[in-house]
């Protein structure tokens, strides 16, 4: 186990990423030395980091202010440590890395695409994309100066070979372990929304149609997560006569609360994987996404395994809501049906592949 590897996430926040983060982490641990660096005072993800990884914490107040400045801070941190065989793992902000390829700095690597990027495949994601990273497509140029990319779709794949001349993309799921869930039919359900409270995960677009729907078919609004978006959730919450429950932040709250959820609602703008619409389907947990969105399709097995809305439209995201609600049992049927097909992200599928990617660069 002589090989190093430093997994690089200069800002350490509480969604998805982290999490793959902590589950990558665990497993390199058992053929690599593995390093994580970054600058962050979240010492509750920390927490999660299995204990075989050396965290170097820069612990600098001042660079976290600026994401670009704390990422620009991070890298020239890094290279002052003269690691002679650098091997960089970079989960987020890849830019400074790429461009240091760029000028031909030796050393080794690693991307992981954790969102999503532009690649022809949702004209509606694609919009939303731009107007909030306007610099993506720039950097995401910079991606062919890498030694390997790690991406979640074989469409990103595709784009980042054709389009970016990327020569080395792996297409890698996250690992989604399968677990014993039961539904079952009830007089009310409760339907939920579990993720970060941002404008790009549209937790507002799922609490106003909730609102509207709950209007004609009786259910109760279950919310979990912390957010820019989380005062503005409140204040609906207050004006509202409607059950809904605001729970903020759980650690492991799907976990926690997987038998109290009857349907999961996934509303992003654009998006990963994401993880959450994965873990939900390992609880054989009914979900609603909406079409063509990350790997909404994907896992949903193109409306087999579940239910897709149009992206932003309100009436079709009732409309399919209104039908899990009132034909449970086929939103049952639906999810074990999505529940067999997870099998494309065990074990095998995802951190074996990852290993045998790494292997094949170091």
């Amino acid at each position: 186990m002589g090989k190093k590897i430093y997994l690089f996430c200069p800002s350490i926040q509480d969604g998805g990423l982290e999490k793959t983060l902590s589950v990558y982490a665990r497993f390199l641990t058992k053929n690599f030395k593995v390093y994580l660096i970054t600058n962050t005072f979240n010492n509750k993800r920390l927490k999660t980091i299995h204990k075989n990884v050396k965290i170097i914490n820069f612990k600098s107040k001042f660079f976290l202010k600026n994401r670009i400045i704390n990422n620009l801070f991070c890298v020239i941190k890094t290279l002052m440590m003269k690691e002679k065989k650098l091997v960089i793992f970079s989960f987020h902000d890849h830019f400074f890395w790429c461009l240091l390829k760029f000028f031909r700095i030796k050393f080794k690597l690693i991307i992981r695409t954790q969102t999503a990027i532009i690649n022809n495949k949702n004209k509606s994601e694609e919009k939303n994309i731009k107007e909030k990273f306007y610099l993506r497509n720039l950097v995401t140029l910079f991606y062919r100066y890498t030694d390997l990319v790690i991406t979640f779709s074989e469409q990103n794949k595709l784009f980042l070979k054709k389009k970016i001349k990327v020569k080395n993309v792996k297409v890698i799921y996250n690992y989604f372990p399968q677990y014993n869930g039961i539904k079952k039919i009830k007089k009310v359900y409760n339907v939920f929304f579990v993720g970060r409270l941002v404008p790009d995960k549209d937790p507002i677009f799922f609490l106003k149609n909730c609102i509207s729907l709950s209007q004609k078919v009786k259910f109760n609004i279950g919310i979990v997560g912390k957010g820019s978006c989380l005062e503005m959730i409140k204040s609906i919450t207050k004006k509202s006569k409607e059950n809904i429950k605001v729970y903020g932040y759980l650690e492991g709250g799907l976990k926690k609360l997987n038998r109290k959820i009857d349907v999961m609602c996934i509303t992003s703008k654009f998006d990963g994987t994401p993880n959450v619409l994965g873990e939900s389907v390992a609880y054989k947990i009914p979900c609603i996404a909406p079409k063509d969105v990350g790997l909404s399709n994907l896992i949903l097995l193109n409306g087999k395994g579940g239910y897709l809305y149009k992206p932003g439209s309100s009436n079709d995201f009732k409309h399919k809501l209104s039908s899990i609600l009132l034909n449970y049992n086929d939103a049952i049927l639906k999810s074990k049906k999505a529940y067999k097909k997870l099998k494309r992200f065990d074990f095998n599928n995802t951190l074996k592949k990852l290993e045998i990617s790494l292997n094949e660069i170091l």
